[in-house]
């Protein structure tokens, strides 16, 4: 393997008998480089072409350009980007983030979805078979809300308030609405000690309002979640199939008006956060 970099990072190899050459907008550009250096052959032919690897991921609906995943011509938000290569390396298939983008949708809020983009940088939050994501929560002893000590959450039941009486205001960091936070946010939150129990939630991303700027972005406001099982580990995979999940999920092929549909507000949501 033979291979030059230049001052400005672009980079021309020989591997395998075939000439390569990318720069710094590879999506892979560090992991390429290093397989160079390493002399890994394989492992750089299959993260160099992860443009194709990813069109085929996601059947049509995104394209690799210029270094970013784009929805007809326009740049996913980072999120996607990490979820659908994460998605990718650990064998799902792209429904689930159709089914995600599907109820993101049904938000009435963009500014709720673009604080959503927050929250979710956060590890251990997966999105789900059917379009919705988990996070953590931590009751008291009796399963009852901490703040009111009046909401049931044991596991299995369903938490839900009227979604004009939750707090959209992401500048206030306590208060009104139904709180659910990330892995670290919760540890600190509860106390093991006094009899504390840590929950696994489960959130439609069309139910969500603000996510506050206070704690890193650590904590989300909703109007309804449902508890679906005590916390013991934070959760590592990209996507969690739950029981009612299909053996084999078959990618939905959408009509064009769907896929505007969705454009549209991918549009929408980019203009808010680069304004």
């Amino acid at each position: 393997m033979d291979y030059v970099i230049s001052n400005k990072g672009v980079v021309n190899g020989v591997v395998a008998g075939k000439t390569y050459t990318f720069d710094k907008s590879h999506p892979n550009y560090t992991k390429l480089v290093g397989h160079l250096i390493d002399g890994s052959v394989e492992y750089f032919e299959a993260d160099y072409d992860i443009a194709s690897a990813i069109d085929n991921f996601c059947e049509g609906y995104i394209d690799v350009k210029n270094g970013t995943l784009q929805w007809d011509g326009i740049e996913m938000p980072e999120l996607f980007t990490d979820r659908i290569v994460q998605m990718k390396s650990e064998g799902f298939n792209f429904q689930p983030m159709l089914e995600f983008l599907n109820n993101m949708n049904e938000n009435p809020s963009d500014h709720a979805i673009t604080e959503l983009f927050d929250f979710m940088q956060h590890k251990h939050m997966p999105i789900t078979d059917d379009g919705c994501f988990l996070a953590y929560k931590a009751v008291d002893k009796d399963f009852k809300d901490k703040w009111s000590g009046t909401l049931d959450n044991s596991v299995g039941s369903t938490v839900e308030v009227e979604r004009d009486k939750v707090d959209s205001n992401r500048d206030r960091g306590c208060s009104a609405g139904l709180h659910v936070g990330a892995v670290d946010y919760v540890k600190e939150y509860g106390n093991e000690d006094n009899g504390d129990q840590f929950l696994i939630v489960k959130v439609n991303p069309m139910d969500v309002v603000s996510v506050p700027t206070c704690s890193r972005y650590q904590k989300l406001r909703c109007c309804k979640y449902e508890v679906v099982a005590l916390f013991t580990d934070p959760i590592k995979d990209s996507v969690h199939m739950t029981d009612k999940a299909p053996v084999e999920m078959e990618v939905t092929h959408y009509d064009n008006a769907w896929k505007d549909n969705i454009r549209e507000r991918i549009e929408s949501l980019t203009a808010l956060m680069t304004a």
